[in-house]
């Protein structure tokens, strides 16, 4: 302490509380620009599936029941799940119809079966969704999209796929149509089924959302 006629001040301010201070270094590292690179870095490090890098290799792990915890991967992984290795010139195209078509598609797949009219007809949704709305058909398949993207179901052999998923596996040279709720999550269905060998993708756009507005 230092006196000036008469009077007390201190050479320096009082000190911060403990919890104040806690706050102010937990903020300035949250904002530090080297906080930000770390987390990024972090994110990006995240490998994808090995099934979707390599579309030809088959994978043999154990599938639990079917559940919908829709997981949401990073713009990095989504890139490389979408394309995993193949151009985009490569890719086959996606055939994108609205309401009527997928009318008739299923009424072709109603009379003539899979056989006949060369359609195999999938929902991505999860089983809660479908339950909850109904199926677009009664030949409409349920292979919710996480068991398509991280679980590699389609580079899976024949026998063990029908053994999952309780239908018999398309086959290349059939006709994949794919629905979802509104698109989306078809369209990135019949992306990773490009890359899994199949050349003749579907995508309803509109999904259940059209089909049920009725």
């Amino acid at each position: 302490l230092t006196k000036k006629s008469g009077q007390s001040t201190s050479t320096h301010s009082q000190p911060k509380s403990r919890k104040s201070m806690r706050i102010s270094l937990t903020k300035a590292a949250l904002l530090s620009p080297a906080f930000a690179r770390t987390a990024s870095a972090f994110l990006l490090s995240t490998p994808a599936p090995s099934s979707l890098l390599s579309p030809t290799t088959a994978t043999t792990a154990t599938y639990p029941s079917f559940f919908h915890p829709n997981p949401t991967p990073t713009t990095t992984t989504t890139r490389r799940m979408m394309f995993g290795g193949m151009n985009s010139e490569d890719m086959p195209p996606i055939t994108r119809i609205g309401k009527d078509a997928m009318t008739e598609i299923l009424e072709d797949v109603a009379n003539g079966g899979r056989e006949e009219s060369g359609y195999v007809v999938i929902d991505v949704r999860g089983v809660d969704e479908i339950n909850f709305t109904g199926k677009l058909g009664e030949d409409v398949e349920t292979l919710p999209l996480p068991y398509i993207m991280q679980a590699g179901a389609l580079n899976l052999e024949e026998e063990e796929f029908e053994e999952q998923f309780g239908f018999a596996k398309p086959q290349l040279d059939e006709t994949l149509v794919f629905t979802c709720k509104a698109g989306i999550r078809s369209m990135t269905a019949c992306q990773v089924a490009a890359m899994a060998g199949y050349t003749n993708l579907i995508n309803y756009d509109g999904g259940a959302d059209e089909w049920f507005s009725r």
